[in-house]
């Protein structure tokens, strides 16, 4: 019989909330945080894009440590610029077997024990963001609908295996129980081949000892202790950026509404009284200033994400994201939203140019009326 191996390393719940605006970083009273530095050692080779060089370098934060079931948590946060706050709920493992390692993965999948109540563990780090974002309100800019639901991921970073795991073994000898821990299954014996075929195909291995492999919610990687944490902010940026496309289809979707009820409204007969001045005008007028500042904001996002295999120096870790990014199918959601924004941009032209006719025609009545007018006054003037 084949030994068991045993496992250690950490799992890190990862839940990424939208805050309904930017974050001014400036404006935050550090002071009232446990930021956390983290100096570059002396001789480090940076291999991933630092946030920074995309304006996203983020605010670390501790907050702080507790106990969850039978597990001692510790609790770290993340203040994105660009509106997102990071809750990230790691738990160390040491020595695990499989299926220990796969009802670890699935601690967030129900109820747990936290400070002697029983609450869903999705309760956990919702509590952590609405402190943080109560803290942190001040900072929030350009304000809009704040809309709730996280983008939650798993990262499970094996750091140590015994006897020592390579990357076939993961892939070959493992499979079904690597398949249950990406995808939470207890049940693994009974996982078809075809399954454990979808969970595993996207990988990465640079040598025979590590591995990475990017499923739909979860992520596991082996070996690479040395650039794990280079591996995990690719992933990390790959799910920023699906978030925000998340938020900003359903903002679009919001705006898209906005725009037909508008054009509900302005669809009767054409009134004189919707001229120059006019409420309606002026509320569209504003709409579309909105809309072309949301326009280049997405824009930015999607050229960033177009052009991030170019900014990252290093060939394996853009592979990575690019593997990240086809899994999440972020091309999927740009498309959407890019012909979201086209259908919203033609909603609005053409409410424009109704209004803009109405207008034409307001004027010229004016006109006439003032024609008129002149009229009749030569003619009294004649008279007289």
């Amino acid at each position: 019989m084949a030994e068991t191996p045993q496992l250690s390393g950490r799992v890190i719940f990862q839940y990424l909330y939208d805050v309904g605006g930017d974050i001014d970083l400036e404006r935050i009273h550090k002071d009232k945080l446990s930021l956390v530095e983290r100096p570059k050692k002396k001789g480090e080779r940076i291999l991933a894009p630092k946030y920074g060089e995309f304006g996203l370098a983020p605010l670390e934060i501790d907050l702080g440590s507790k106990k969850v079931d039978k597990y001692n948590v510790t609790v770290e946060g993340k203040i994105f610029p660009i509106g997102v706050i990071g809750v990230y709920v790691s738990v160390e493992f040491r020595k695990l077997s499989f299926d220990g390692l796969i009802k670890l993965v699935g601690l967030n999948d129900g109820k747990v024990k936290s400070e002697g109540k029983e609450v869903e563990f999705d309760e956990v780090p919702l509590a952590f963001f609405q402190d943080l974002r109560k803290t942190i309100s001040s900072a929030i800019v350009y304000p809009y609908p704040f809309l709730g639901n996280p983008q939650i991921y798993t990262l499970v970073l094996i750091a140590d295996s015994d006897p020592r795991l390579d990357a076939q073994d993961f892939l070959k000898k493992y499979s079904k129980q690597t398949a249950a821990v990406l995808r939470g299954e207890k049940n693994w014996r009974s996982f078809s081949e075809k399954e454990v075929e979808d969970a595993l195909k996207p990988y990465l291995s640079y040598s025979d000892d590590d591995i990475a492999i990017v499923d739909w919610y979860s992520a596991l990687i082996s070996g690479a202790v040395e650039y794990t944490d280079d591996l995990v902010r690719m992933i990390e940026f790959a799910l920023v950026q699906l978030l925000e496309l998340k938020t900003y289809d359903r903002l679009l979707d919001l705006k898209t509404s906005k725009a037909y009820s508008t054009l509900k409204t302005m669809g009767g007969p054409s009134r004189i009284g919707l001229t120059l001045g006019s409420r309606s005008y002026g509320d569209l007028s504003r709409t579309i200033g909105e809309l072309a500042e949301f326009r280049i904001e997405v824009t930015d996002l999607i050229e960033d994400a177009r052009n991030i295999s170019k900014l990252t120096g290093e060939w394996y870790l853009g592979k990575l994201y690019r593997m990240a990014s086809e899994r999440f199918r972020i091309s999927d959601w740009l498309t959407l939203v890019d012909k979201k924004l086209d259908r919203l941009q033609e909603l609005y032209t053409m409410a424009m140019h109704r209004i803009d006719v109405q207008r034409s025609t307001a004027m010229e009545f004016i006109v006439l009326i003032l024609i008129i007018i002149l009229v009749f006054l030569e003619i009294a003037f004649v008279l007289k």
